[in-house]
Parts: structure tokens; sequence; C-alpha cells
């Protein structure tokens, strides 16, 4: 008898406890909050315009599955508190977003009136935007870090997640990192600050440090540890860093200099990266979509390690 007491005792309280912090987390949000979403310890505040409860389901369904392939990538989501303002347009695409950070972190995203869930499962900028909270404000000089990084973890980290095609991902990254190598008259990575440099030429960046650093930890540790400490040490986007306090901290968490030794090389001289060489030795095809990978190819190991799904790890 006295069991049972207890047992319904922790049942009530655990119940107003449960209230309490759902109370706080809508007091958090503010008004006009459609919903309340928790991932991990970290709560997501949705602001849905023309929020009719079809579309309340279909957004939070992508919004969970965006924040959990960004939360599987850096091991918990990026931000402990995220205004996530999901505005309304004519189609069923999906406009460009953006994060910033006045008065406190949000993210801004237009959706479709006519999206249906299948478009909504291959979007990319809803986790594009999400990975922005995880590097800290470094300065607009240095956006190509901020930019290039949140293209290339979108794809690794949706390949990972089991998101998008592995195929799909190569194949992009062969297609579009020429964009970002530096043209006649054009200057280092500090000096240039072009689309094609800022998102082409930043994820170019991600990837040889990823490559690097596998190739010097043989193949224990890539650029994922490294951001991963990053988030850490910083809290994200919250703070301000400088770029190279940035760097150093990824860089002690894998033993390396390849951050440093890269953006050192990098930030005022225009490099050309052999990228046939390198999409050689990683085993990637002219085609990916189309044509084998070479997985005895040099350093096809640490392109398998890259985006090798996370339920297939051991």
């Amino acid at each position: 008898m006295r069991r049972g007491l207890i047992t319904w005792a922790a049942i009530a309280l655990a119940s107003i406890a449960g209230s309490a912090a759902a109370l706080a987390q809508t007091r958090a949000c503010g008004p006009q909050t459609s919903e309340v979403m928790t991932v991990g310890a970290s709560t997501l505040c949705l602001h849905i315009e023309a929020a009719t409860p079809a579309r309340i389901q279909l957004l939070q369904v992508w919004v969970r599955r965006s924040a959990d392939i960004v939360a599987q990538y850096y091991g918990r989501f990026p931000a402990t508190l995220v205004r996530l303002d999901l505005g309304i347009m004519n189609g069923d695409g999906i406009g460009g977003g953006h994060t910033i950070n006045e008065g406190g972190l949000s993210i801004h995203v237009d959706v479709g009136r006519d999206a249906s869930p299948e478009r909504l499962v291959d979007d990319w900028v809803l986790v594009h935007e999400m990975v922005h909270l995880a590097l800290p404000e470094i300065g607009r000089r240095h956006d190509w870090l901020a930019e290039g990084l949140a293209v290339y973890v979108e794809g690794v980290a949706r390949a990972q997640a089991g998101n998008r095609a592995i195929a799909d991902v190569w194949a992009e990254d062969r297609r579009s990192m020429p964009q970002g190598l530096p043209r006649t008259g054009e200057g280092g990575m500090d000096q240039t600050p072009t689309w094609a440099r800022k998102y082409w030429g930043g994820a170019l960046y991600c990837l040889e440090a990823d490559v690097q650093i596998r190739q010097r930890t043989a193949n224990r540790l890539g650029l994922q540890a490294a951001l991963r400490a990053i988030l850490e040490a910083t809290g994200g986007y919250a703070a301000e860093r400088e770029i190279t306090d940035v760097l150093h901290i990824g860089d002690a968490a894998t033993g390396t200099r390849v951050l440093e030794d890269l953006y050192d090389q990098e930030k005022a001289t225009p490099v050309i990266a052999q990228l046939d060489a390198l999409w050689r030795d990683l085993g990637v095809p002219q085609n990916p979509l189309t044509e084998p990978f070479d997985d005895h190819a040099p350093l096809a190991a640490i392109r398998i390690a890259i985006t090798r799904p996370l339920n297939s790890r051991s």
C-alpha cells in the first residue's frame, strides 16, 4: 500500500515537473510560438506563418529530421535555444535561409505553401542553416569558412544520417568545387569575397582539411572531431572568436596543425588545389552517379570514412 502511494506521488511530482519545464520553454520562446520542440537539451521555438494543423505537422517533421541530422554530426544540437521563423511563399519549394544572432539565435526560411513531405525530405537549406549555429562569429572577412563549412557539412552529415545518397554528395563536390578555385587576379581566401570562393572555396578548404587530418591520424579522426571540439569550447554562433583561436581549438582536438597550416597557406595567397589528383586518390569517378567508385584508390578508405552512415559504424 505504501509502495503504491510512493509510486503515485512520484508520478504526480514528475507530471508537475514536466508541466513546469514545458511552461518555462514556452516562456523562453516568447509569444506567437506555434510549436516548441526539444532536441536533447536544446529548445527550438517554431514560429510558423499560416500555421494550420496540417502545415504545423508537415514542418515539425522537417525541422525534427534536420535537427537530428545536425545533432548526430556534432554529438548534440549546437544551440541551447533557437527561434525558427518559417515563412510561407508560393509554390512547393524552399527559399533561401539565413541565420542571425540579434537578441538571440534565429533561423529564417520560407517554405512553399504546396511543399510536400517528399520535397522536404530532400531539402538541404535547413540543415545548412543549422550548421551555422555550431561555429562562432569570426567576422565578415572569414565568411568563406562559415559558408564553406555549412556547404561541406550539410552533404556529409546528411549522408551519414542516410538522408542523402553518398554518390550524390561526391558528385556535387566534384562538379562544384572547381568553382572555388582562385581565378586570375584573385587573392587568398580572406581577400576574395566572391560567391564562388565563399561557398565552394570554403567547402574545398574543408575537404582538404578532412583528408589531411585523416591522413595524419591514420583515419582515426577527421574534420568532424575538430568541429565538435570547436563547438564544445566556444558554444557556437552565440560567441565571438578570432579565426586563429577557432582553428587552434580544432587542431588541438586532432593533434595536428592542419586547419592552421591550411589557413596560413591560403588566407592571403591564391592556392590552386590539384583537384584531379585528389579525386583520383580518393577514388571518386568523373560522374559518381553513373560510374563506380574506385575502392582500391590510395585514399579510398578516407573517402569511405568521411561519408560512412552512422548506423554502419562499429
